[in-house]
């Protein structure tokens, strides 16, 4: 979903790894492009998660 400023918005999504719900702007404005992911962890997303996992999830994995 646009907004008018061409921006997307944001919506709810559950986190395939632990269940909680978040946003996600499914876009380079999403929290998560802020965030250095390293290529092993971004390999390992797409290879067990068909959508976004939550920032705690994702804090954890590429601190691992």
């Amino acid at each position: 979903m646009e907004k008018r400023d061409g921006h997307e918005e944001a919506t709810v999504v559950v986190c395939p790894r632990c269940g909680k719900e978040f946003e996600c702007s499914r876009s380079a404005d999403c929290w998560c492009s802020q965030l250095e992911i390293p290529e092993d962890v971004a390999r390992y997303l797409a290879e067990h998660y068909e959508s976004c996992v939550c920032r705690a999830c994702l804090e954890e994995l590429t601190a691992s």
